[in-house]
């Protein structure tokens, strides 16, 4: 998802863009055939993003989202170019209930996040490093979005009704395409000076619900579907894994409100 934003936003680049069976990153002997000279940055954005498969997968999920990440950042290192690191917002136990800065510090409390907060940790080991945190993704269109935008037009499609949404799960809504363009924005005018650390990736006017996500959601869409409210607890046999109730990020580099973006997605896409 965004790694296809990506690609558009940064069409005027010389983007090399290897296909998966071409670099697994966690693949030493692949990721050798990158020590090649040209190569200038690192946007590592490779993840096992699945919660449930996560919590039931865990060594996979480490392996992929802590070790992997450990590979690229070698790669960088060896290259001695930056590297650009994709993390999340969910690396927050929740329990501040005011909106995240960067400074703050991480609690994870599932094996998805805290693959992800170790990851951060590797990357920091580098000092030309990137790691920008963002929240619930949304874009790429009905083919590719398997977030929480796609899930809930499928259970339209499907003929549900009346569709249960929690309202005790807080987060900041991010578009791939405003995120990509926000990630140009760091490609271009902050990897080749001395701002690296890490950064907050957003849309403005977070801090809803999954409810007020998903009413929004539905009132762009040509369907007599209603959203239920519901506490997270009760979804727990769609949902099993725990999760954070509250990771809403502080606005960092500019983006656009996410209910302008949200409405401009739908209406081009379902």
């Amino acid at each position: 998802m965004v790694g296809t934003a990506l690609c558009a936003e940064l069409n005027q680049h010389n983007l090399l863009i290897p296909r998966k069976h071409e670099l697994n990153v966690t693949n030493q002997e692949q990721i050798k055939r990158f020590r090649v000279s040209g190569i200038d940055l690192i946007i590592h954005l490779a993840c096992e993003t699945d919660h449930e498969y996560c919590e039931i997968n865990p060594t996979q999920c480490y392996f992929v989202n802590t070790v992997g990440t450990g590979f690229m950042t070698n790669l960088a290192w060896e290259l001695s170019i930056p590297i650009i690191y994709m993390s999340t917002a969910s690396i927050f136990d929740g329990m501040k209930g005011t909106p995240y800065l960067p400074v703050d510090r991480p609690n994870p409390i599932n094996h998805y996040n805290t693959s992800k907060y170790y990851g951060e940790l590797v990357v920091r080991g580098y000092e030309r490093h990137i790691i920008l945190r963002s929240g619930w993704m949304f874009g790429g269109g009905a083919d590719i979005d398997k977030k929480f935008v796609g899930k809930l037009v499928k259970k339209i499609e499907a003929g549900e009704k009346q569709i249960k949404v929690c309202d005790d799960c807080i987060g900041s809504p991010t578009y791939s395409v405003d995120l990509a363009d926000a990630m140009k924005y760091v490609i271009d005018n902050l990897v080749d000076g001395a701002d690296w650390g890490t950064y907050n990736c957003v849309n403005k006017g977070g801090g809803v619900s999954r409810y007020e996500f998903a009413a929004e959601i539905i009132k762009h869409l040509k369907t007599d579907a209603a959203v239920i409210h519901c506490k997270i607890d009760d979804l727990k046999s769609e949902f099993p894994c725990k999760r954070t109730n509250y990771e809403v990020l502080a606005d960092g580099i500019e983006m656009p409100d996410w209910k302008d973006s949200l409405k401009g997605y739908i209406l081009a896409n379902y």
